[in-house]
């Protein structure tokens, strides 16, 4: 049996060491975390990155004031900030809204991602310097297309990858007038159709799927009206669901509820791949198969096809923008909801990359435009 053991009471200096060593720890393993989840390399922020620096990585967990308060912070904090870049549709006008808010309009650029009209107005307005928007149009059209014909057990040309990628554009000054004008035709319902996998389909058998988003946010309301086109063309019906508070928890009961409802097919954008692969995986049993992930992938999951953007790629667009806007260099911050999803962790991979530099991998770079790929890259399967 030991003796007890006496607890010698801190002086104020050591409960003073103590704190700075806690504090310490904490931080280093809030960044070590960051910085694994960005999906770059596991790199340590703050980055080095020839002319530019680059701070860090705001998460805010689709809490919008949350997302504002992060860009705030990041100005107070950050004297020689020159540019914050926003991943998620929701973040350049919050980031926006700080800036101005401190007057740095001009003196810290803004480069978005996706087409939320504030983001479109800031570019218009010379506030915002652009923005890398995705077609989310094409993925609700492209999911009724494919699932309908999945359910009805027709033939499909998918690449070996199963990966369907859907082109990006960038958007300027130069060309957001003419942009804005093709997102008026989609919501007036004049949306244009992308080209069909395959020529015809026999449509006699209406078929019951369901889309199922990440969030509420406008950027799916373009894709609701891409399923509305694609459901009068197909002969299906398509319930679309937007999760109120963006949870995993509302995606869980909606995919639940839609397993025993009737319906035959699923596409979904996961909010969390890694810990909704076993929902995944029973959707994609309880739907025969007909399950596929748009917007955000569950790679390891079961689940049939991706549609959507090559995230990394349109970081790496994201980052040429950062460099047109800042050409001298400075401190970079960026801005995303959540690093567990996979969109975020990709597109955040592209910008850092664009920044150090790095090449492009040859096996990402064949699905580039041909005329924008290495030399020595093999052409890439393209749909």
């Amino acid at each position: 049996m030991h003796p007890p053991r006496r607890i010698v009471p801190l002086n104020r200096f050591s409960r003073i060491a103590l704190l700075l060593l806690v504090a310490t720890c904490l931080v280093s393993c809030r960044a070590k975390t960051e910085n694994t989840a960005a999906g770059s390399g596991g790199y340590e922020f703050p980055i080095e990155a020839g002319k530019y620096r680059i701070l860090g990585i705001r998460t805010d967990n689709t809490d919008h004031a949350r997302a504002k308060q992060n860009a705030e912070s990041a100005i107070a904090n950050n004297p020689n900030l020159k540019a914050m870049v926003g991943l998620w549709a929701y973040n350049p006008p919050m980031i926006l809204s700080a800036v101005e808010g401190a007057d740095k309009v001009g003196e810290i650029q803004v480069i978005g991602f996706d087409e939320d009209e504030v983001t479109l107005k800031g570019i218009e307005d010379g506030k915002v310097y652009g923005t890398v928007v995705q077609q989310p149009f094409v993925f609700g059209y492209k999911a009724v297309e494919l699932l309908s014909a999945m359910v009805r057990g027709q033939e499909l040309d998918i690449p070996e990858s199963n990966l369907v990628f859907v082109p990006y554009k960038t958007i300027r000054k130069d060309n957001v007038g003419e942009f804005q004008a093709e997102l008026e035709r989609i919501n007036a319902g004049k949306g244009t159709a992308p080209p069909k996998n395959q020529p015809e389909y026999d449509t006699s058998e209406k078929v019951k799927i369901a889309f199922l988003t990440n969030t509420v946010d406008p950027f799916w309301n373009y894709a609701a009206e891409g399923v509305h086109v694609a459901e009068k063309e197909f002969n299906a019906e398509c319930k679309v669901y937007d999760p109120p508070n963006g949870t995993q928890e509302e995606q869980k009961r909606f995919v639940e509820r839609k397993m025993g409802d009737g319906c035959q097919g699923l596409a979904m954008s996961p909010s969390s791949p890694e810990s909704q692969t076993d929902l995944i995986n029973k959707a994609v049993e309880a739907f025969n198969g007909n399950m596929i992930c748009h917007d955000s992938d569950a790679p390891n999951s079961k689940r049939k096809m991706y549609i959507g953007t090559h995230n990394y790629l349109a970081g790496r667009e994201v980052g040429k923008l950062v460099k047109e806007a800042v050409p001298e260099g400075g401190d970079v911050m960026i801005f995303v909801g959540l690093m567990e999803q996979l969109n975020a962790q990709e597109r955040s991979a592209g910008v850092i990359d664009e920044l150090m530099d790095k090449p492009i991998p040859p096996e990402i770079a064949q699905y580039l435009p041909k005329d924008q790929r290495p030399t020595e890259t093999k052409p890439a399967e393209e749909k």
